[in-house]
């Protein structure tokens, strides 16, 4: 039933309801006159009665019929105007609580209902949309997260900041890390797996650089595709330098130095390839005395505060203690770890003797990273990051790889 519909069915019932009313409020005021009617007739009566009671004739008092009368009439009437109004009242009501049930006139609860309803959602998307904004406006407050690239070939991640503590792990070259702190020296920064250490600071870039990797076999194979059935496009030779892009299963892509682009076993690339140069022979010229000097010289700093990028004695790090020593003797060597590779004459580990310069990775990228004195019984002395001031250290138990000896005393 539609709302027109419902509102004239509702009119209808209240003039019936008023009807009744009404005549029950007539009826009310019948039974009342009558009720009076019948007092006037009881009182006229009572003259006769007199009468009668004075000659000897027995009847009711007028006292008692008016009371009789009086009780019937008030009880007539309650049950009329109390009973019958409360109980029409009641089944109107009942009418349209039966019409609501029956399911007329419910599209106007419904519609409230779904009024209702829709504000609720508008209330929620409202919600939702707020809560999303103030998301945003939290990111936008956050600081950004600051990446950084591995620039070296292998690099060690440690537990600590210190060559001294454990290796976690190696990442590759152009891996990307996240710095969350550290110094100058080293930053500690967590992988894209999780892993959380400290690395050199010198040993990240803040763009990815490109990946090389050298040949390390006799000849290898160039392939137009990454499979052995491919065309053979030339020949590379033992050392030859490539820029390395994606693999494809044992296969990856490269680009040679010439500009020739193709496939090649990745298995028989390696990160770098030191190059072999002339030993220093037994039998070549070793000044001792300028040595033992050398080393003695370097015993006076020892426990002087190690300072990355320190090169006094105010405080060292490796190469600029290494510097200092030297430059006392006139002998020039460069400021930084990585420039030691070039030095002076190399010594292999049987011939070394003491005032050899000693070259470390420490960071498993094949590259020098730190620099020490040999001084002699399977000792050196260096600036240790580690320990934090200049330290004599045992050269068969130090954590890193020694990659190469120098010696620029003659």
């Amino acid at each position: 039933m539609d709302k027109s519909n419902l509102l004239k069915r509702c009119a209808e019932i209240l003039a019936g309801l008023m009807i009744v009313t009404t005549t029950v409020a007539y009826t009310s005021v019948g039974i009342r006159n009558a009720g009076s009617t019948a007092i006037q007739s009881v009182t006229g009566k009572e003259t006769e009665n007199r009468s009668n009671d004075e000659a000897g004739i027995t009847s009711y008092s007028s006292e008692d019929s008016y009371k009789v009368s009086s009780e019937n009439i008030t009880l007539d009437l309650n049950d009329i105007s109390g009973s019958d109004e409360a109980e029409m009242a009641e089944n109107s009501m009942q009418i349209c609580s039966d019409i609501t049930e029956d399911g007329e006139g419910t599209e106007t609860v419904n519609q409230a209902a779904d009024n209702s309803a829709v504000q609720e959602n508008e209330h929620s998307v409202t919600q939702v949309e707020a809560n999303a904004e103030q998301e945003q406006k939290q990111k936008a407050e956050e600081p950004q997260p600051v990446y950084k690239y591995v620039n070296v070939s292998l690099l060690n991640v440690r537990s600590g900041p210190s060559t001294e503590s454990e290796k976690i792990t190696m990442l590759s070259k152009a891996t990307r890390v996240r710095c969350v702190g550290g110094d100058r020296e080293w930053v500690k920064i967590i992988t894209d797996d999780n892993v959380e250490g400290y690395v050199f600071a010198e040993y990240l870039s803040d763009t990815a650089p490109p990946v090389y990797k050298y040949v390390i076999v006799n000849s290898l194979n160039l392939r137009k595709g990454p499979s052995t059935e491919t065309e053979i496009l030339g020949t590379l030779p033992f050392g030859n330098k490539v820029q390395v892009f994606e693999a494809d299963n044992n296969f990856v892509r490269i680009l040679t130095g010439d500009g020739k682009e193709g496939y090649v076993w990745k298995e028989y690339l390696g990160d770098e390839v030191v190059l072999a140069s002339r030993s220093a022979s037994a039998g070549q010229s070793y000044n001792a005395d300028l040595a033992n000097k050398i080393i003695e010289y370097a015993k006076q700093f020892l426990g002087v505060k190690y300072v990355y990028g320190g090169s006094s004695p105010n405080g060292f790090d490796c190469s600029g203690f290494t510097q200092y020593v030297f430059k006392k003797f006139n002998i020039k060597l460069p400021r930084t770890s990585y420039e030691y590779s070039g030095v002076g004459t190399k010594v292999s580990r049987e011939n070394i003797k003491p005032g050899d310069i000693l070259l470390f990775d420490v960071n498993g990228s094949n590259r020098i990273g730190h620099v020490g004195i040999y001084i002699g019984n399977d000792k050196f002395i260096h600036a240790s990051s580690g320990k934090g001031k200049v330290v004599i250290t045992t050269l068969s138990k130090y954590g890193e790889r020694l990659i190469g000896i120098r010696r620029v005393i003659k």
